[in-house]
């Protein structure tokens, strides 16, 4: 049976930073074996109060107490020392050091005077047997050649090492696959229930939170706006409370002015794909949806170039291609938002302003001499027509919140005239107020006689956004739902 006893009491918390109140006057109490989500914009006090419970940053006023004594924690290694440990978003990693080197670091094996490497990579392999949640993590190779997903299981893997008492993740499955992100959240639920770890759990996927979290408390402007129990939480309610409006005003109104066909597929067949027919018309935002498999980003690859078919059809403006290459698309106006940013639309190591520019640097400096001055000026007039809020416009892309990095990628891609932007999940991983912005940005694009063709695994996005909605199942398409009939109950009859 689960132990209620209380670990940890915030009162009172307060943290600005000049005239920004950061955490304003915030009170909670976690139980042993709690899950507490914590939720609200980007700005809303979140990492600041992590931050604080951590020990990486002082609070102003108040008091923290930890297992019914009041701590003061100066630095984060006694938080650490505890057993508080702390996930952040973005890795903290040793770049040149091994996975399985950066996880002990600190706790080293030693013979002599010499680290026992054999002994860390067995400590490792038990670690990761323990929590399977990237089994295929290569353990010995350097951090600095994974991928970012591998890097955030590094982490959760080290602070897990520490055996924690209370583990605080900040949106740890913002960057990992689906099935990782699954063995991750059935892992805090078992550890929780037979180990009585309390965690604490930072995510904008909402409907995650919603799963796993017993508690869910919402923060907006440095404020808590409620704490809400497994049993009155409801995700029409969290938004409500996150972005202080109805949830009818979440979505920008639907288009009325609908033009000529932009997009016409017809008959396309591939090895996923049977007969598939849309099309998307200027000032419109058309919906792909279905189950994970279905086929809809196949659709995507294909429009676009990247992925063979062996049958059919495509038309852009009303021209028939004969053939379909990617270079060709985007000299019509076609251009494609894939999923994982960080895989394959970030460059990691780039600026912000080299991101914006990498796709037209030939159109801008024709003789491929690059003016730094004269490419900052245009980043910075593209950031400012998309909202990017930014330190400097060449700061690392990676220090952006991800709502900002996706709206980079927008930026980049609608630099010069779009006819066509298809889009697969480019909410993934952002919060509320960065999706509603995106959401504004999509309308206003099909409101200027553009098509718009979306793939998203949200339902609720699906139904909020799209003027006509493609349902699929095994890929093939089984219904077109116009206006009135796009519902949450006519799009699951039609993919089940």
């Amino acid at each position: 049976m689960k132990n209620t006893k209380p670990i940890l009491a915030c009162t009172k918390l307060n943290k600005s930073f000049g005239s920004t109140h950061a955490v304003d006057d915030i009170s909670f109490t976690l139980n042993q074996g709690d899950i507490f989500g914590l939720v609200g914009e980007n700005g809303a006090g979140k990492s600041t109060l992590i931050k604080i419970i951590g020990g990486e940053c002082i609070p102003d006023s108040g008091n923290l107490f930890y297992k019914g004594s009041e701590v003061k924690w100066q630095k984060s290694f006694q938080a650490l020392k505890n057993k508080i440990a702390i996930v952040h978003q973005e890795p903290l990693l040793v770049s040149s050091l091994s996975a399985a080197d950066n996880i002990f670091l600190g706790k080293e094996s030693t013979k002599a005077i010499f680290i026992d490497e054999e002994k860390i990579l067995k400590k490792t392999r038990l670690l990761l047997k323990k929590y399977p949640i990237y089994p295929e993590l290569i353990l010995d190779k350097p951090v600095d050649s994974l991928l970012i997903d591998e890097r955030v299981v590094i982490e959760i893997l080290k602070a897990l090492s520490y055996e924690p008492n209370i583990l605080i993740l900040d949106e740890p499955t913002a960057s990992l696959p689906k099935k990782s992100s699954e063995v991750l959240l059935k892992l805090l639920k078992d550890q929780s229930k037979e180990k009585n770890i309390t965690f604490i759990y930072i995510s904008h996927k909402l409907e995650e939170a919603i799963e796993i979290c017993n508690k869910i408390m919402v923060m907006r402007n440095g404020k808590k706006i409620g704490i809400l129990d497994k049993e009155e939480i409801d995700r029409n309610l969290l938004i409500k409370m996150m972005i202080n409006q109805d949830l009818t005003q979440f979505y920008p109104k639907k288009s009325e002015n609908i033009g000529n066909t932009v997009l016409q597929v017809k008959n396309l067949v591939s090895e996923k794909l049977k007969n598939i027919n849309i099309e998307v018309k200027e000032g419109e935002i058309v919906g792909l949806y279905g189950l994970l498999g279905a086929g809809m980003n196949e659709i995507a690859l294909s429009i676009f170039g990247i992925s063979d078919f062996e049958e059919g059809t495509l038309f852009v403006d009303g021209k028939k291609l004969h053939k379909v290459e990617v270079l060709d698309m985007i000299n019509r106006g076609v251009y494609l938002i894939p999923p994982d940013k960080h895989k394959f639309s970030l460059f990691d190591s780039f600026t912000l302003d080299e991101n914006i520019t990498i796709a037209h640097l030939y159109e801008i400096f024709p003789q491929f001499l690059i003016s730094k001055s004269e490419e900052n000026k245009i980043a910075e007039k593209q950031a400012a027509k998309f909202n990017i809020k930014y330190r400097s416009i060449n700061q690392l892309i990676n220090e952006l919140s991800g709502g900002n990095q996706q709206k980079i990628i927008l930026a980049r891609w609608l630099f010069k005239e779009c006819n066509l932007l298809i889009l697969v999940d480019p909410t993934v991983g952002i919060d509320i107020g960065a999706k509603r912005e995106i959401y504004n940005l999509l309308r206003n694009l099909a409101n200027s006689k553009k098509g718009v063709l979306i793939v998203s695994s949200e339902i609720n996005e699906i139904v909020g956004i799209s003027d006509r909605i493609y349902t699929m199942r095994r890929g093939e398409i089984t219904a077109e739902l116009k206006k009135d009939e796009i519902t949450q109950e006519n799009i699951l009859k039609n993919i089940l």
